[in-house]
């Protein structure tokens, strides 16, 4: 099987974390608390990718082309810009997430969208703009709504671990990647920035 044309990899650096951050993960809402800035701000990029992503239907379904480049890389910059937030707030990264689409400066969450061919599917676009597309994707979401709380749990339990001793285990860093991977996947597909369905997987 061909791998997919879009993944996120977070750097495990020896599993190394932040004591007080670890602390802060354990109840909740601080590190949320830390992170609203970004909330705000993804939530009205959350609001032009739905748009840009409906409009970017309508250019597939006359064109059989991708969207413009711009708009790709907006879409796809929401996309990595939501699991680098993410992947802070369950600790998997102790550097705090930058405020850019596509930062210029090295971070260890890295959301990679490969898809250069220049073609879409219009009958795709067609299913997007009638709302199907979601409802294809409704198994991804069932079982990633199970894994997500699996994820949320083990991050929990890692905050725990990194308090006492200043480390992440390796299973519950890689378990948490391949939540957020499997979850970027799906998004990747639904906004039409690759024409390959996702695979039901965590690698």
């Amino acid at each position: 099987m061909e791998p997919f044309p879009a993944t996120f990899e977070v750097d495990y650096a020896g599993g190394e974390r932040n004591r007080w951050l670890g602390a802060a993960g354990i109840i909740t809402y601080i590190k949320q608390l830390l992170l609203i800035p970004h909330f705000i701000v993804l939530f009205f990029l959350g609001i032009g990718t739905f748009f840009g992503a409906w409009i970017g239907y309508f250019m597939i379904l006359f064109t059989g082309q991708r969207q413009p480049e711009g708009l790709h890389k907006f879409i796809s910059g929401t996309i990595g810009w939501s699991n680098r937030t993410s992947v802070w707030q369950y600790s998997l990264v102790d550097e705090y997430p930058p405020f850019e689409l596509h930062p210029v400066n090295p971070y260890p969450a890295v959301w990679s969208d490969t898809d250069d061919t220049p073609g879409r599917n219009r009958l795709l676009a067609l299913a997007g703009i009638f709302g199907i597309k979601f409802l294809m994707v409704l198994p991804h979401i069932i079982i990633l709504a199970l894994v997500g709380f699996g994820a949320f749990v083990a991050a929990w339990v890692g905050y725990w671990i990194i308090l006492f001793t200043g480390n992440l285990p390796e299973g519950i860093h890689t378990f948490v990647t391949g939540f957020q991977r499997w979850a970027a996947r799906v998004g990747a597909w639904l906004l039409s920035l690759t024409d390959t369905y996702p695979p039901f997987s965590l690698d």
